[in-house]
């Protein structure tokens, strides 16, 4: 039975919305029904929807809406917000678009650092969603499989130490170590090498599931894979950026569309889908690591 009437709060769920409409519904909904003897409260902080994800976020009554404008959003900014507002022991950040797979999503988000106070966070599988472009699909189940991983040390070239699509960060660590506010995307990944190179530990818990994936146009691609490159340089300089990087990125795309090609090709689909895919990896994995490249070179 859920207990969410208490001033005290075990959990504090944050959720970063914008015409999310399509999404916050259900989203709010499973959150609900989780079973769980946790005390939750549940944050919406949406910045600017123009739909109609507000008046939906109002038909549950519990759930704390917290307004801002467009221009006062930032990834980093906006979840230290919500901790801030937040009265929980543990602070739970999932995207609106990020719909927990069952009823017991929350459970093992926190279950593991009830147990050992060296974890400063815990972060969940994602799920693919129906007709996501294969080659995502291949990057989901390669970077967040069945099996729980212990990360214990930033490596390099490591583009998943932490995900706050769905996650949960201990409050005392959040308030030693807040979110950079100026970040620009890849908050979550600047935080864990902090972490991580502290000697704490984070935990990947694939029993904690969401359903998150994107099939993003070539021009998102390559705006997001940009920032990336910017807000998390693992160059030291940019000499090291533009010659090291660039054969990383060339034989980033070579071994990702290999990789791809033979997934799209083992699966039972289509000859047309088949070669639809393959297009689709192989300008998708061209645009992305172009695109983290210049990121890299221009931060």
């Amino acid at each position: 039975m859920n207990k969410i009437e208490s001033k005290k709060k075990d959990v504090s769920i944050i959720i970063p919305s914008k015409n999310e409409e399509k999404n916050i519904g259900k989203c709010l909904d499973i959150i609900y029904k989780q079973e769980t003897s946790y005390n939750f409260e549940v944050i919406v902080i949406d910045s600017g929807s123009k739909d109609r994800t507000i008046d939906i976020v109002k038909e549950f009554s519990k759930v704390k809406l917290i307004k801002i404008k467009p221009e006062a959003f930032a990834h980093g900014k906006t979840r230290n917000l919500g901790a801030q507002i937040s009265k929980g022991d543990f602070i739970i950040y999932l995207n609106a678009d990020a719909l927990p797979v069952n009823k017991n999503w929350l459970n093992p988000l926190i279950d593991d650092m009830k147990k050992d106070m060296n974890i400063a966070g815990t972060f969940s599988r994602h799920i693919p969603k129906e007709n996501c472009y294969l080659y995502m699909v291949r990057d989901l189940l390669k970077s967040m499989p069945a099996k729980k991983i212990e990360k214990r040390k930033a490596k390099k070239f490591d583009y998943i130490l932490f995900s706050t699509v769905s996650s949960s960060i201990r409050r005392e660590i959040w308030m030693q170590y807040p979110f950079k506010d100026r970040i620009i995307i890849a908050e979550d990944q600047d935080w864990a090498k902090r972490i991580l190179d502290r000697g704490m530990k984070i935990i990947y818990e694939p029993n904690s599931m969401v359903y998150h994936s994107h099939n993003y146009s070539l021009k998102e691609l390559f705006e997001i894979k940009f920032k990336v490159g910017q807000s998390y340089n693992r160059f030291n300089n940019k000499f090291s950026a533009i010659f090291i990087g660039f054969f990383l990125m060339i034989g980033g795309i070579i071994i990702k569309v290999f990789g791809d090609f033979w997934f799209i090709v083992i699966r039972r689909i289509s000859f047309y889908k088949k070669i639809k895919e393959i297009k689709i990896s192989l300008f998708a994995r061209i645009v992305s690591f172009f695109g983290r490249y210049m990121g890299w070179i221009n931060s």
